[in-house]
Formats: C-alpha cells, structure tokens, sequence
C-alpha cells in the first residue's frame, strides 16, 4: 500500500485522495511525523478537504497537540454543516481537556443530525459522569450507546466497569459480552476478577484471574491478586508462589515484595521476609507498612540471637 501511494504521489505530489491515505497509513503504523507531514501538506493543497482537515487533526491529536486538531476540526465542521465525523472527534478533544460544556453542545449537534449515534451517547454519558459525578445518568446514555449497537467494545467495558465500582453484579453480563468479542483479551477476565474480589467470592475471583494470567504471563496484577485471596485462605505456601510469579512478572513490584514479606514472617521465615521488606521499601521508600514488618522482623531476628 505504503508503496502505490507513494509512486502515486511521485508523478502527483499534489494528490490530496493520495496525501490523506499516506498519512492516515503512517497513523496506523505509528508513524506520526510522516503522519503529520502529509496531512500538513493534503491541508496545504486543500485547506476546504473534509478528509484533509480530518487527517490534520488527527496527525496533532495522538501527539497532543489539541490546539491544531481543535482547529482543523472546527473548520471541518463549520465547512460541513451536514458532517457527524469531525464533530465527534471535536466532541471527544473537549471531552479530553475537561471541556466538558463544549463537548456536550457539539454532541447535541451529532445527535440533531443523526439522533441513533451510538458514539455520542457514549461520549454524552462520559461528559455526565466526569462532570457532573452523575454514575445513574451516564450508565443510560451508555446504554443507550450499547442499544444502538451491541458490540460498541469501549462502551461494554465503560459499563462493565462503573457497574461494578457500584457491587452490581450487571457487570458481568456486559464483561461476558465484552469477552465474546475479545476472547483473547486479558484485561477483561481481570476486571471479572477484580469484581468477584471485592465481594469476596474468591473462587471465581480466582478463575478469573487464573484466565487473564493465563492469557497474558506478564499481567503482574492478577498473579498479586491470586497470591491475596491464598493468602486471605491462609494457603501460604500457594500465595508465596504467586507473589514470585508477579514479582517475575514485573520486577519493581513493592507491593508483591510486601506481600511475600507478610507471608514469610507468618510462617517464620524471618530472614526471608526481611529482604523482601526491604525491597519493597527500596522501591517504595514511603510504604509505612514495609517499615513496620522491618521493624517487627528485625526485632524478631535480634531476639532469636539473644
């Protein structure tokens, strides 16, 4: 592709179909100086291209340089009176610097122009939640986003996630719905498990967790969480194993140190837990309660040298 664009380009470097497809091709590469550069020079030759002042502005965004974007896309919008795709780009930047009346106004614009857009609603619930602290209103725009169109994946997982800060157990019907469309993705049996951790139902917590570790070796979290709810079983020796497992898998891990100190001092190895206390508190000089097993192993050390 890279290539008929560019041979494209050669015999007409003024092609703005040619320009806007190299660069919308370097943005999915991740390539955003060429990126930027062949969207400057579509808008260059075409300052009124819908495609071109939509590629300017994304070329700007993913380097945050929102000034522009906001820019092209305003321009795109007021060019376009009819057009859904700037304005909800426009929608989502405001969103992005906490703007979030301007971002509300210009998805009332969407929605007057085509009122089943499941992306405003989404961004509409959003707008709700982080400026208003309003978690019932922005689950019913989200929803309605998720009516609109069953496998909207960001808005599954927006739901799943702020049902399950409230304990309702809806989440998991849209984290089982979310993983039908991404059976491969770990962060979705994490946040399964860290649902059933915070009702304390440790045996699917377990299996959730057991899944996104299974998916992904290097997911640190779920190894932790798996060695917490052992540890909560008094299985130490099983909690001692995961908390290695997620210290292996994320070496600056104070948490995972801590944790494998608490298990070594409940069961005696006080040596043990002492070098683990202290490399939690190396990477985390201010964890109070690292101090504190310090303080009680040491002492316990010195006593059996007594």
């Amino acid at each position: 592709m890279l290539d008929s664009l560019t041979a494209v380009l050669k015999e007409d470097p003024e092609n703005v179909s040619a320009l806007v497809a190299r660069a919308d091709y370097y943005l999915e590469v991740k390539n955003f100086p060429y990126a930027k550069m062949d969207a400057q020079a579509a808008f260059t030759v075409d300052s009124a291209n819908h495609d071109a002042l939509r590629v300017l502005g994304d070329a700007h965004y993913v380097s945050n340089e929102t000034r522009i974007s906001r820019d092209a896309w305003q321009r795109c919008a007021e060019l376009f009176t009819e057009d859904v795709e700037c304005r909800l780009k426009l929608a989502e930047l405001y969103q992005v610097v906490m703007e979030y009346g301007k971002s509300s106004k210009v998805v009332d614009e969407v929605l007057a122009l085509d009122p089943n857009n499941p992306t405003a609603y989404y961004i509409k619930g959003i707008n709700v939640r982080d400026e208003k602290g309003d978690t019932n209103v922005a689950l019913a725009y989200i929803q309605k986003a998720i009516d609109l169109n069953p496998n909207y994946e960001v808005a599954l997982d927006m739901a799943g996630v702020l049902h399950s800060a409230k304990g309702n157990p809806l989440a998991l019907s849209y984290f089982e719905r979310l993983a039908t469309l991404r059976p491969d993705d770990f962060n979705v049996y994490y946040k399964v498990g860290m649902f059933h951790l915070g009702v304390k139902n440790w045996n699917s917590a377990i299996e959730a967790f057991t899944q996104a570790a299974q998916l992904n070796p290097k997911d640190a979290e779920s190894l932790y969480n798996l060695g917490y709810i052992h540890l909560e079983l008094q299985l130490y020796t099983e909690a001692r194993q995961y908390f290695t497992q997620s210290i292996e898998a994320r070496a600056v891990n104070y948490r995972a140190h801590y944790a494998r100190a608490y298990v070594y001092e409940k069961v005696g190895d006080l040596n043990a837990a002492q070098a683990d206390y202290m490399k939690a508190i190396e990477y985390n000089p201010s964890h109070a309660p690292s101090k504190e097993g310090l303080g009680r192993v040491r002492a316990g050390i010195a006593s059996f040298k007594k």
